[in-house]
């Protein structure tokens, strides 16, 4: 029987610990005896420590997040088999160190790992240097409509000045936004905005 301490239960002893342990992983789909060691040891003292930061709540929630791990690697994996191929190839047409490539590089990571649709790329650019981008994302867009399907939608926008526009200040944070770019990528329907500053003043 486990003990209660307060509104916190725990494991008598270890050999309790890793039976309603080893139940539990099993339950979730994580077999116990996959488990690297040193993890099942930190779970175990974990179901028996007793202080209210532990205990066998405390305990399942490091398997449920190594799950949660898991299955995200396993997604992870599927999304980069998926758009691999055509992603090197586009990366590598454009231009490996170029802007557009670097960025299109960026967009197929996040694209990988599910995440960040909006975020801004590099630390700036004058007038010049984003006409210059401007033309190379305009050569990627016409690759990518010719042979790399998976890529499209690719676009950006006229240098707009958001404090002007009263767009400047970036959510409820104090950072605000100037002078900026916007680039736009759509990879297997997931939707990508990248902002970029803009260096100096207007000419």
């Amino acid at each position: 029987m486990t003990k209660m301490l307060g509104h916190v239960e725990y494991a008598n002893d270890e050999t309790e610990a890793t039976e309603l342990l080893t139940a539990y992983s099993e339950s979730i789909g994580l077999p116990w005896g996959l488990i690297p060691q040193r993890k099942r040891e930190a779970s175990v003292r974990i179901a028996t420590y007793e202080d209210k930061n532990n205990g066998l709540a405390a305990a399942k929630k490091t398997l449920d997040d190594d799950v949660a791990e898991q299955r995200r690697a396993e997604r992870v994996a599927e999304r980069t088999a998926v758009i691999q191929k055509q992603a090197d190839s586009l990366v590598k047409a454009v231009g490996v160190k170029s802007n557009a490539g670097l960025l299109l590089d960026l967009c197929r990571h996040h694209y990988e790992q599910a995440n960040y649709p909006n975020f801004t790329f590099g630390s700036g650019m004058t007038e010049a240097e984003y006409a210059t981008f401007q033309g190379e994302w305009e050569e990627a867009s016409e690759l990518a409509t010719q042979r790399y399907d998976q890529f499209t939608h690719l676009y950006s926008t006229k240098i707009q000045d958001k404090e002007a526009l009263g767009k400047g200040q970036v959510g409820d944070t104090l950072a605000t936004r100037g002078r900026q770019g916007n680039v736009f990528v759509t990879v297997l329907g997931a939707k990508f905005n990248a902002h970029i500053d803009i260096k100096g003043k207007k000419k």
